[in-house]
């Protein structure tokens, strides 16, 4: 009965789309992340509930609609800001299903255009790279949504039914929000013209330009807003672009990770095997052969569509390819989505020369890839970055100074936990990384004037050397006094930092112990959990052990395999065996040592500092 309503057209391709969408929300809510999670989650959420300025690119319109999301009734901002990453991933999927209906009826049509669109559209929500996007916050969900959305429109704008330029129109403003929300998307823009001009009268078309370009503007208007909100000196204040024009081109930009773009050779073929496992995975390899075919299937009438998808395809893989960062996979989405319309189609094409009810076994595919998904997907017990964030903030003394660059385990996450939550807003967090960025020095002298009091002869000494590095950082680095001098000052700033502040507590986190010669040399380094206490020489101090947050941290890692769950594994691993240690050999607790070494047992039997432990004592 339900394949007859649908077959007759009963239920419009708007309400399947609102259908789909619903169905991989559930899916969502039910694998939501139940607080922070990696790298970005923290800094963007603080940014979103502040109305901050986040890290490059600023994400205008991201942090303009997660702001006014924030301001509904949640339980807790982050999780209310989780539940919009889903929401607009399933809008996503819904427009997906769309623009495959209208891409079938292009290339001739098919009595299975539905079933084939429900298809892409479910393989492309149920993909791994998709759905990670979904769990929790992040720009990627609703650039997948922009994408989604924009592709529609531009389809719908070269309907010949349709002869008014509303879709034209909106096509462009939606170009520009695609621009205000990731830079990327520039590599987009390219395609999505092409397809624009998928009409039998292009070049009549072509004169019209203005008529996207324009609109185009308004959306790009929104990186105003950065130098008005930095201005305001909110908590969150990456780069504090209201000092200048030039702090605002650099970060808009994002200069600061064009070091990363086209600089390793090495990084196109490694994202390409990242990106083969992804459309593997979510076609379960058998969806590839309609995504290969559906080209050579498409009628001359569809070759303009064609082209457009084939360059959307190949600006993203260009951008993607090239840039050498480990968590690639959601630059991904907009080819992933390409392929997921393309398989569709190409099942929908088949399916025209040969018809029955074996076309619904199709179904089979995005049922197998949710089934084997789930559990890959599946966030709603992971707390790992809270409990992290829980047992720092327990080892840490009052009135604490902390120097890390733990940004995906910590740094990020404790920024909301400040600036959100008003937890330990006695400490002090220093993110070492960020000090080669000029705006971070006038960031901590604002935030932490106190800290700072001791340390600003040393910061005015290294900034000058600082602002010609971000000016011209090749001309910069080509000179090795240039090198040696900001590196020196570099350190000497660090040592100011902890030298003018001896009397509160001083920690750093482990990696901070050999990362730069010369710093902290001279104090005695005590093991504080996950921090490292550092005492002037001579000097006493007493500190607190506590394992809290620790058992939820083991249990939360339990079974996990991504790279920063094994990443924070190894960490805590390392950080757990220092201590069991300690209290062997600080305190003669052989209780605390079973203890921690239990608490390694968990996490890593196998790991050589666990083997280690277990030689120590039976």
């Amino acid at each position: 009965m339900l394949k007859h309503i649908i077959d007759r057209g009963v239920v419009s391709a708007n309400w399947h789309a609102l259908l789909l969408g619903l169905l991989v929300f559930g899916s969502y809510l039910l694998t939501l992340a139940p607080g922070l999670q990696y790298t970005d989650s923290g800094e963007l959420a603080a940014a979103c509930v502040t109305y901050g300025v986040a890290h490059p690119t600023g994400y205008p319109l991201f942090t303009l609609l997660g702001h006014v999301w924030t301001l509904l009734p949640w339980t807790s901002a982050i999780v209310g800001l989780n539940v919009l990453a889903a929401l607009w991933t399933s809008i996503a999927v819904g427009f997906v299903y769309l623009s495959t209906r209208i891409v079938i009826e292009r290339a001739g049509g098919s009595p299975c255009a539905i079933l084939a669109s429900a298809v892409s559209a479910l393989i492309f929500g149920w993909s791994g790279a998709t759905w990670a996007v979904a769990t929790s916050i992040e720009v990627y969900s609703l650039h997948a949504a922009l994408v989604a959305i924009t592709l529609y429109c531009v389809l719908r704008s070269t309907d010949s039914n349709d002869s008014d330029l509303r879709w034209s129109v909106i096509s462009g403003v939606l170009a520009g929000l695609l621009l205000a929300n990731h830079l990327s998307s520039a590599f987009l823009l390219p395609g999505f013209f092409v397809l624009w001009l998928a009409v039998p009268a292009a070049k009549e078309r072509l004169r019209q330009w203005y008529v996207v370009v324009l609109p185009a503007l308004l959306g790009v208007a929104l990186y105003a807003t950065l130098p008005i909100r930095s201005a305001a000196e909110p908590p969150i204040n990456w780069g504090m672009v209201h000092r200048g024009w030039d702090a605002f081109l650099y970060h808009v930009r994002g200069t600061q990770f064009s070091v990363w773009m086209f600089s390793d050779k090495k990084a196109a073929g490694e994202n390409f095997r990242v990106f083969r496992e992804i459309i593997t995975s979510m076609t379960l390899w058998v969806g590839v052969i309609p995504a290969i075919l559906a080209p050579f299937l498409m009628g001359k009438a569809s070759r303009r569509v064609l082209l457009g998808g084939v360059v959307l395809f190949s600006g993203n893989l260009f951008i993607t390819l090239g840039y050498s960062i480990p968590d690639i996979e959601p630059y991904f989405i907009p080819s992933i989505m390409i392929v997921a319309i393309a398989a569709g189609t190409g099942l929908a094409l088949l399916a025209r020369k040969r018809m029955g009810n074996v076309w619904w076994l199709s179904l089979a595919l995005p049922i197998t890839l949710v089934i084997t998904q789930f559990p890959k997907q599946d966030k709603s017990t992971h707390t790992a970055v809270d409990d992290y964030t829980d047992w720092v903030f327990n080892n840490a003394e009052p009135n604490a100074i902390i120097l890390s660059r733990q940004w995906d385990f910590f740094c990020s996450a404790a920024w909301y936990r400040q600036v959100v939550l008003g937890q330990r807003l006695d400490i002090s967090l220093v993110e070492k990384e960020l000090i080669r960025r000029t705006w971070y020095v006038p960031y901590l002298a604002q935030r932490y004037p106190t800290m700072m009091r001791g340390a600003m002869d040393a910061a005015n000494d290294f900034m000058p050397y600082l602002q010609r590095f971000e000016e011209d950082a090749s001309a910069f680095n080509n000179s090795r006094e240039n090198v040696v001098g900001i590196q020196t000052r570099f350190v000497g700033f660090l040592n100011a930092i902890l030298d003018s502040n001896t009397d509160k507590p001083l920690y750093i986190t482990p990696e901070l112990l050999n990362d730069e010669p010369g710093f902290a040399v001279g104090y005695t380094r005590i093991p504080a959990g996950p921090l490292v206490r550092l005492v002037p020489a001579g000097a006493s101090a007493t500190q607190r052990e506590s394992a809290a947050g620790l058992q939820n941290l083991v249990s939360s890692l339990s079974g996990r395999t991504d790279r920063l769950d094994e990443a924070l594994r190894q960490t805590v691993v390392s950080d757990v065996a220092t201590m069991a240690m300690f209290m062997l050999d600080g305190k003669s607790d052989t209780a605390g040592f079973r203890r921690y070494r239990e608490f390694a047992r968990a996490l890593d039997a196998r790991s050589i500092a666990t083997t280690q432990l277990n030689r120590v004592l039976p």
